[in-house]
């Protein structure tokens, strides 16, 4: 089952794993609360040694929802 979205989801959005559908959904809904692009919850991490996390896969998830949302907003008031 896809999180639901208060704007149309992006193409193959009902294909992602649920947890990142749900970052996507933090970076839609702080667009939309008027919150800046730097509020971004999520944090770089890594491993004991050395080696990424997945936290990147979560910080592109939110930022690229954020900037959904942007252009959605910017293409409905055109």
């Amino acid at each position: 089952m896809a999180v639901d979205l208060p704007i149309p989801a992006p193409s193959g959005f009902d294909c992602w794993n649920r947890s990142l559908q749900g970052a996507f959904k933090k970076g839609v809904l702080a667009f939309l609360d008027g919150k800046p692009v730097s509020d971004c919850p999520y944090r770089d991490k890594r491993k004991d040694d050395g080696r990424l996390s997945w936290s990147r896969s979560y910080i592109t998830a939110w930022h690229s929802g954020y900037q959904h949302c942007q252009r959605q907003q910017e293409a409905a008031s055109e």
